[in-house]
């Protein structure tokens, strides 16, 4: 039994892959989710802020220069009420503050809010209601709390958001897992015989890319029609455009997969470093948990995922009706991911097989 037991014991300490996913990864990945989601666990969330002071007196000036000094470059000042309720919508701003005059004349703030912020809206809240006191000329804080308008699409915001983010966080997972079959078919020889049938490189890895593309986006299809009925009324271009982006993720998470596995020389290789790179990902690009409860550092970082820009991209489709340059960009950045990972993938499989 004990003989048993050593041997194994020798195999894992031999195992460098096994080690690395058993020992290393496991810490790795707390230390990250600390960072990125402990400021949101603690309340303490870097919101990006609109104001608008229409009041335009010394207290509320004053006002306006506190939440500066506390937000710093995190606030915009806004020319108008609705450019503020626009920014709150778009996802530009994660809370807004208007400060106008009620019927009396005197200062009165309001936080502007969007389905899906109430997080973001309830800190802002906190923050001003020493401030809203001191315009009132009160020195405890006010008796009534500050009031929050809710502006744009109201809904289940949850459920359009995570349809999203679920979907491209388990295209990545998958398309890792399905891109490590060309290993084994590498160390058996079926790849290079593969080649010379099939005429190079290129074809056996697109059709690879193709297949994990297919898979992809079925995975998105099922997630999307598991959260249908609680989905927003989609209309004709909204609901094409949604399956463009699926198509697109799946074409991103395919040649990304494809081009990680073609830089390992095994499956034990590469089964912790795809791992690892799918939950760092995941968890910075928004698939989580949703990227304003990040710290700002980590969710300006997260712009260099592809699941950021999915995200965005599905939000701004199916939550807000919008299409604009920021789809289009999200598009541009999906598409050019998949298609530099796939060019990236031939090229470290020929240069291995010319050796």
């Amino acid at each position: 039994m004990m003989a048993v037991a050593g041997a194994w014991a020798r195999g894992f300490w031999r195992d460098r892959s096994g080690m690395a996913l058993t020992l290393v990864v496991p810490p790795l990945v707390y230390l990250l989710f600390a960072a990125v989601f402990g400021a949101g666990a603690r309340g303490d969330i870097d919101a990006s802020v609109a104001l608008h002071d229409a009041a335009r007196t010394p207290a509320t000036a004053a006002v306006g220069e506190a939440l500066s000094r506390d937000l710093g470059p995190r606030l915009r000042r806004l020319g108008d009420a609705q450019a503020v309720e626009r920014a709150v919508i778009d996802g530009r701003a994660d809370a807004g503050v208007l400060i106008t005059r009620d019927d009396a004349g005197a200062p009165q703030v309001t936080v502007v809010s969007a389905a899906g912020r109430d997080v973001a809206a309830a800190a802002l809240q906190a923050r001003l209601v020493p401030m809203a006191a001191a315009l009132a000329g009160r020195p405890a804080p006010p008796s009534r709390p500050i009031p929050i308008r809710q502006v744009g699409p109201q809904g289940d915001v949850q459920a359009a958001y995570y349809a999203g983010a679920v979907s491209v966080m388990f295209v990545f997972f998958a398309a890792m897992h399905g891109a490590m079959g060309g290993l084994d078919e590498r160390r058996s020889g079926l790849q290079a015989r593969l080649v010379l049938a099939r005429g190079g490189t290129a074809p056996i890895l697109a059709g690879r890319a193709i297949w994990l593309t297919t898979v992809g986006l079925m995975q998105s299809f099922a997630v999307f029609v598991a959260a249908w009925p609680r989905l927003p009324d989609l209309s004709v271009w909204q609901a094409a455009a949604a399956i463009l982006t699926a198509a697109l993720v799946a074409l991103c998470a395919a040649g990304l997969a494809l081009a990680l596995t073609a830089a390992c020389r095994s499956r034990e290789q590469a089964q912790p470093l795809t791992t690892f790179v799918a939950l760092l990902l995941a968890a910075l690009g928004g698939s989580m948990a949703p990227r304003f409860l990040m710290p700002e550092a980590f969710r300006t970082l997260g712009w260099i995922t592809p699941h950021a820009w999915a995200v965005e991209t599905y939000q701004a489709l199916i939550w807000r009706g919008d299409f604009n340059a920021g789809v289009l960009a999200g598009w541009a950045a999906l598409g050019g991911v998949g298609l530099a990972g796939l060019a990236l993938a031939v090229m470290m499989e020929q240069r291995r097989a010319a050796r």
